[in-house]
Parts: C-alpha cells; structure tokens; sequence
C-alpha cells in the first residue's frame, strides 16, 4: 500500500507524464500544416484534465496482446523530438490505464473484438478525466480488420506503426509510422493490421 507521499510521487509522474504527451501531440499536430489537424490541436491546447483521483485499473491490457504492444512501442518512430517524446510518455502511462474493447456491428465480423485493445488515457474512463475530448491507444494484432464504423465526432490519428486504413472518400490507403489520420465527422472508416501489430494514438 503506498502512503500518502507514495500517492503524490505516483500522481505527480502521471501528471507530468500526461503534459509532455498532450504538448508533444499538439506539436505534431500543429507541424503538419492541415486544417483538419490545427483544429485538433487546438482543442488539445483548451482541453482541461486532472488526474482521477484512483490509482485503480479496471481493465487490464490481455496477456496475449502485451508482447504485441511492447513490440510496436519497441519499433515506434523516433524521427523527431516530438515522436520520442510521445514514446517514452506512453511507457509511463500506459500501466495505469484501463484497457477497453470495441464490439462488432451484428453483421460483421467480431474476430477483431478480442484482438485489439483501446488504453483509455483522457476522457471517460481515462486515466485523466476531461469533457471535452477522448484520448486512447487502439492495439490491434497483426492480420485484424477494425470494421467498418462511423460516429458524430471527428477523430485523428497519429500512426504509431504501419498499417493500411480506409476512409469512404478516399478508399483504403497505408500509412508508415508517424503518419496522420483524419475522418470528419460521421464519416464511415475502418483500419487493419498488415503482418505487425498496428498501433495508433487517437483523439
């Protein structure tokens, strides 16, 4: 049991951890030039979180995927500050996330539903309570098709590893490590795994 200077040590890490995540991400962001991309930035720049005040974890990551996580963290980019950065920030605060899955529409395949997971950092159930946007890690095994979908918010990704994705206007496309994806609200996308695990920061 950690006492209380233990508690603030831990939430002092985790905080710290989070800031270099959010500011790094925002650099990313904001470096890339797109429109889609500075108003994601933006909202991360206005975004108010605090730690949540347990150090619980709900929903631990599935030992059959943790060699699959470690594996794509191992081979994240580190072409620049901010990639390195956004690494070394997830080591620190991927153990104290609860790991959620996605299930599948009744007409599709539900393979993928164990075969991926979503680190829920900010946003509900995050690690960090926020209301104005979510934050997560989606972990997926190599060979498995996140399912067609669509939902109200507009969502980006920053590609951790490659893997091939689909957007309905644009059909399906891959994405080397260190790529950004957007889909505008409502929009029907999907992605899948090649023969490595496919992981992804998404907001």
């Amino acid at each position: 049991m950690m006492n209380n200077t233990g508690v603030q040590a831990w939430a002092q890490d985790i905080i710290s951890s989070g800031d270099v995540l959010r500011r790094s991400l925002q650099n990313v962001l904001s470096g890339s030039g797109c429109d889609q991309a500075q108003a994601h930035a933006a909202g991360l720049d206005t975004a108010q979180w605090t730690i949540r005040k347990t150090a619980e974890i709900s929903g631990a990551l599935p030992g059959f995927l943790e060699g699959h996580l470690s594996e794509a963290l191992d081979a994240a980019p580190r072409t620049d500050d901010d990639l390195v950065s956004i690494r070394d920030a997830l080591g620190k605060l991927l153990p104290h996330v609860t790991w959620i899955n996605r299930q599948a529409w009744a007409d599709q395949d539900s393979a993928f539903v164990e075969r991926h997971r979503h680190g829920m950092i900010a946003g509900p159930g995050g690690l960090f309570e926020c209301s104005s946007l979510t934050l997560g890690l989606a972990i997926m095994m190599p060979a498995t098709c996140y399912p067609y979908h669509q939902h109200p918010p507009a969502e980006f990704y920053l590609v951790l590893s490659p893997g091939d994705w689909y957007r309905q206007d644009v059909g399906w496309w891959s994405s080397e490590s260190g790529g950004l994806v957007f889909n505008p609200p409502s929009c029907v996308h999907a992605m899948k795994s090649t023969d490595v695990p496919l992981l992804a920061l998404w907001g």
